[in-house]
């Protein structure tokens, strides 16, 4: 073969690559949006709501912002946001490389930057405020057809609806990854129960509160345990539409400040006990690996202030775990979950026992056998009868 059909040859093949590569990225390749400086809780939902494995997620700290230009979109959560002039300037560097950003939320107009087109920008806006998974999955899909000019792998774009908010809800039976169903009276709640042979006669109630760790695997063990679980949105306008019509043996509340005063004249009235599983708001690894597990404010809102209510045996369930997709969102430890709901089944179960039945083990730190049971302002010895 001649020089010059090998040359044509060559050319031919390397248009050929260079043509795929470019209709690659042009139209096949993944949408990949960046989320700055946004709260574990709220990125782990928006992780959750995508299904289309054409859609990348990615967790960008407030701190790491000068490499904004790899992504095809960038959503900045403002709120509170502390940015050196050197860190706007390079927020500008990635839109003068043509990169959309978006701030929210802005509590500094220093922060608030915009290059999407403003009718775009109302819409994305508008799915952000509502929330919930069909909202987040929405706009992760808008991002790709309308700003990453991408419809092959699209899935439909749905108007932004405000989503319904109910007294109860629970996970969709066989719909992982679906929103959680709402229901707005006890009854309605009862009647789901019984369709879909969650309930049982004469087991315990469970009621779990709070929203500050992944309520699904812990409403799943739970339930598996033998417990009909009562997962409100509310305890406090529960307790005030059906606190009579419940019997709960317990509380379990995955907390984040008090409950306040009449929630605590509640479970006093009815002797019931009141669980705390807490969210450590960090990766697992650095939990484990901090001997002070937490510190400062949150450990005042998930430790101190319950206890005031009455909270007991604080215990951490959730921590910061990657997804497939490398984001971090809030999910069980699959051993400490299994720990709690036996420990919740065994103060459960105390309730039908005789107390001549019951066993107590107290442990002496110090001087053992040799102080009494006393604590400042604490009645030790009847606290542990009762």
């Amino acid at each position: 073969m001649k020089k010059k059909e090998w040359i044509i040859i060559g050319l031919g093949t390397s248009l050929l690559i260079g043509g795929g590569w470019w209709s690659w990225n042009r139209w096949f390749s993944p949408t990949r949006i960046a989320f700055v400086n946004y709260q574990a809780i709220v990125l782990g939902e928006i992780a959750k709501s995508n299904q289309n494995a054409s859609i990348r997620i990615f967790d960008v700290p407030a701190d790491e912002v000068e490499h904004l230009d790899r992504y095809d979109m960038v959503f900045v959560n403002a709120m509170g946001l502390t940015w050196t002039e050197e860190q706007r300037k390079q927020v500008r560097a990635a839109e003068k490389k043509g990169v959309p950003v978006l701030s929210v939320s802005v509590t500094n107009p220093d922060n608030a930057f915009c290059s999407v087109d403003s009718l775009l920008a109302d819409s994305l806006r508008t799915y952000l405020k509502y929330g919930g998974r069909k909202n987040y999955r929405s706009l992760l899909n808008l991002v790709r057809t309308d700003i990453d000019g991408k419809r092959f792998g699209a899935e439909p774009v749905l108007p932004a609806t405000e989503p319904e908010i109910g007294l109860f809800y629970h996970a969709a039976p066989g719909q992982e990854g679906s929103e959680p169903l709402e229901f707005q009276t006890l009854k309605e709640y009862r009647q789901f129960l019984r369709r879909h042979g969650l309930w049982k006669e004469q087991v315990p109630q469970i009621i779990l509160a709070g929203h500050m760790g992944d309520p699904e695997p812990l409403v799943a063990q739970l339930e598996a345990g033998g417990n009909m679980v009562f997962p409100t949105r509310s305890l406090q306008a529960l307790i005030e539409a059906y606190g009579d019509s419940l019997q709960p043996s317990a509380v379990v509340y995955m907390p984040h400040g008090r409950l306040g005063d009449d929630v605590v004249d509640y479970l006093k009235n009815k002797n019931i006990p009141l669980l705390t599983a807490l969210n450590v708001n960090a990766p697992l690894e650095e939990w484990q690996k901090n001997r002070q597990g937490m510190q400062g404010g949150f450990l005042s809102q998930s430790i101190a202030t319950p206890e005031l209510d009455g909270a007991v045996r604080p215990y951490v369930v959730f921590a910061l775990q990657q997804n497939a997709d490398g984001v971090p969102v809030i999910q069980a430890i699959p051993e400490r979950l299994a720990t709690f709901v036996e420990y919740v089944n065994r103060v459960v179960n105390l309730r039908n026992k005789q107390n001549r039945e019951k066993k107590i083990a107290v442990f002496y730190y110090k001087g053992p056998g040799q102080s009494a049971l006393t604590a400042s302002g604490m009645e030790v010895v009847p606290s542990l009868y009762n």
